[in-house]
């Protein structure tokens, strides 16, 4: 007979263990029995998500023929799956005449025990589901009262045992800032983590730094010493697999704001801050060291000479992007497709920049404070500059979209399918209409925020462009510009002396759109 025991972590005494296995031993002996192997694994028996290496190899020996018994000491220290993930091995031992045995319960699959196998079975998933629940509701409790939950903090902080905060590790906290103070200069992820090992600073297990630990440990709400919260992904059916979804995300409160746990490396304003960098380079180009822009208009210039962009004899803009090299914007167009196609623009790129920038202040400077387009601006920037308000917004949007999709289903399966009771269906109805009323006056606190006010200010924005750095000033600008940007007209003629500014069309964010001006 072959022998599988196993137990669900450490904390199960291996004396226990050393028991359960004497008695199979002599269970064994009773029957004549030799035992040809006994497996053994730390693993849940409950997860369908976990795969379980031992006890596979245990019921494949019985399937080869190698032995004609397989013993347990206990079914729920068999499988906790239910009984039909053990009905179907138990069909594949009675083809091959071979049996499962467990010695404690004295069932043996051979003498009429698949029954028995069946309700235990199934008791011991009803338990496992019990034990997670409880799990699940402990860890919760935990994290509301500002505890970490369970695992390792980050690098460069400390828990003490039990305690469930962190607080800066004496040894790692100098790398750590250092790291976040990197990121928070623009460097990129990979920048980062090469400057870290110039400066000979390794990670907890010693190894060098590399751009994906950057970014996981700037990523993780510890970090910030805040509670963190992951999802497990899912499979098509909404079973939990041994996957999470991204880097987490605070824990809020009743009231939207976020649950610390101890100091962080950096703090919560920073933190976002990173986020949000990061976020800008959704498509990774920024992790793998893509430079950032160092030009005002790439991205927002176009190109103003007329062409015939259909071949039908009428001249239109060509509305192609400038590109800037040697000191100069130029038609994308006309570099990459040729003057035949466009003749294209040529500008130095120093005269129109602060030639765009001393419009900018004057457009916005000379809007009404509760101008349409200041609030729109001010929005606009504030998803960049304030993250943390952005989250707050993305979360009571969510959380409305969720509650109105599940007083649909109410409805649906009280007034179309007449699945519930009108009582049962008014008490749930009335639940998420809370839930509704409860989000709408969180987003509307957060749209009334004394932050949006402040940028409101024309001579906020103002300030904000004169001591923004390039990143930033693009941001700017393209907050008050419309889809098509800024038209540059070309030059009539080499050395015109015509002002820069007579030949730019911006194209200005409005209240109900954008129109050139």
């Amino acid at each position: 007979m072959d022998v599988y025991l196993r137990r669900s972590s450490k904390k199960e005494d291996l004396a226990t263990l050393r028991g359960h296995l004497r008695d199979l031993a002599r269970w064994a002996q009773a029957e004549g029995l030799q035992i040809r192997h006994v497996w053994f694994e730390q693993l849940s028996a409950s997860k369908a998500y976990v795969r379980r290496r031992e006890f596979e190899k245990a019921t494949q020996a019985i399937m080869d023929g190698k032995a004609k018994t397989l013993g347990v000491w206990k079914t729920d220290r068999f499988d906790r799956r239910g009984m039909g993930a053990v009905g179907r091995l138990l069909d594949e031992f009675e083809r091959r005449q071979a049996r499962l045995v467990s010695v404690s319960e004295g069932l043996d699959s051979s003498k009429g025990g698949r029954m028995v196998f069946a309700i235990l079975s199934e008791r011991a998933r009803d338990e496992a589901r019990d034990s997670a629940r409880r799990v699940k509701i402990g860890h919760d409790s935990h994290k509301a009262e500002g505890r970490r939950g369970t695992g390792r903090p980050p690098f460069g902080l400390y828990s003490a045992p039990g305690s469930g905060k962190v607080e800066p590790h004496p040894e790692e906290f100098k790398t750590a800032r250092r790291l976040a103070d990197l990121l928070l200069a623009r460097q990129t992820t990979k920048d980062t983590a090469h400057k870290l090992n110039e400066e000979g600073r390794r990670t907890r297990s010693g190894a060098t730094w590399s751009p994906t630990a950057v970014s996981k440990l700037a990523q993780s709400p510890l970090f910030a010493g805040l509670v963190p919260v992951r999802r497990r992904k899912t499979d098509e059916h909404g079973n939990p697999l041994d996957r999470w979804e991204g880097y987490g995300e605070p824990l809020r409160d009743e009231k939207g704001d976020v649950v610390r746990c101890g100091t962080g490396v950096v703090t919560p304003a920073e933190w976002y801050r990173i986020k949000a960098l990061i976020a800008e380079r959704t498509d990774d180009r920024w992790a793998k060291g893509k430079p950032q822009a160092k030009y005002l208009g790439t991205g927002s210039y176009r190109c103003g000479r007329l062409r015939d962009k259909h071949g039908t004899g009428e001249l239109e803009p060509c509305g192609g992007p400038l590109s800037h090299r040697g000191g100069r914007y130029r038609c994308e167009v006309r570099q990459t497709r040729g003057r035949s196609v466009c003749q294209g623009v040529v500008t130095l790129a120093n005269r129109i920049d602060q030639a765009v920038g001393q419009v900018w202040v004057n457009h916005i400077t000379g809007l009404n404070p509760n101008d349409p387009v200041i609030i729109e601006v001010a929005r606009r920037w504030l998803a960049f500059a304030d993250p943390e308000t952005q989250v707050k917004k993305e979360e009571a949007r969510k959380a409305i979209e969720a509650a109105q999709q599940r007083v649909k289903k109410l409805e649906d399966d009280f007034y179309v399918y007449g699945k519930m009771e009108e009582e049962r269906f008014e008490e749930l109805s009335e639940g998420q209409r809370a839930v509704i009323e409860s989000a709408t006056a969180a987003l509307e606190a957060v749209d009334a925020t004394a932050d949006l006010a402040l940028v409101m200010q024309t001579d906020t924005l103002r300030q904000a462009w004169e001591s923004a750095d390039m990143a930033d000033r693009r941001l700017l600008l393209k907050c008050a510009l419309g889809p098509r940007g800024i038209m540059v007209k070309p030059a009539a003629r080499q050395g015109d002396s015509t002002p820069i500014r007579e030949r730019l069309e911006f194209d200005w964010l409005t209240k109900n759109g954008a129109v050139r001006a």
